[in-house]
């Protein structure tokens, strides 16, 4: 015969809650206002749907067309330099350049010491002007709700964030600073 079946104590909801909440963790960021990630879900999310919308129509994504914005302002410039403005790796730039020089967008010329400048073709600068058109759009309606005040502030703000990037990023504490053993993080040394 089957034992009969438990009943469910009532307990107030709030009681309930208490009891049921995972165990406190220690701190943890609010993802709403911690503002690097914030920013990075904002650029995360532009870049997917400018890269979608810019494949769709001409077989590029936004990693090119970031280049190739650049290579308007600056024309015959190495991919070392496209790196350091545009905040990209390398392999990301030298792949792009490959996928751009097969199809007649950028050409090449020698640059001292072994390096080699890009500049756009042609057919670059009409790629360019074609795709101008909907990053602008998409810009516009990204900004629709701001006044061309709140438009000026945002961009003076967003400035000053990136004045502040290198500060951040020199940013190395020790590990006693942040509560580890001296010597943790170091690599082993060999025996």
């Amino acid at each position: 015969m089957p034992l009969p079946r438990p009943q469910p104590m009532a307990l107030p909801v709030s009681n309930l809650t208490l009891d049921m909440a995972p165990p406190d963790m220690g701190p943890k960021l609010d993802m709403e206002r911690y503002v690097p990630a914030f920013l990075n879900s904002i650029a995360n999310k532009l870049s997917s749907g400018a890269s979608r919308l810019y494949f769709k129509h001409f077989g590029i994504g936004v990693v090119e067309w970031r280049i190739i914005v650049h290579l308007v302002a600056e024309p015959w410039c190495t991919a070392t330099r496209i790196c350091q403005i545009i905040g990209m790796d390398k392999a990301a730039v030298s792949r792009s350049y490959a996928l751009m020089e097969d199809r007649g967008l950028i050409q090449f010329r020698p640059a001292e010491p072994r390096g080699r400048e890009a500049a756009l073709t042609v057919a670059g600068r009409d790629l360019h002007d074609r795709i101008l058109v909907m990053a602008l759009e998409r810009e516009r309606r990204l900004l629709a709700d701001f006044s061309p005040r709140e438009v000026d502030t945002l961009i003076n703000l967003l400035g000053r964030l990136q004045a502040r990037i290198p500060h951040v990023n020199a940013y190395d504490p020790t590990p006693e600073e942040i509560g580890l053993p001296a010597g943790a993080g170091e690599p082993a040394k060999a025996s």
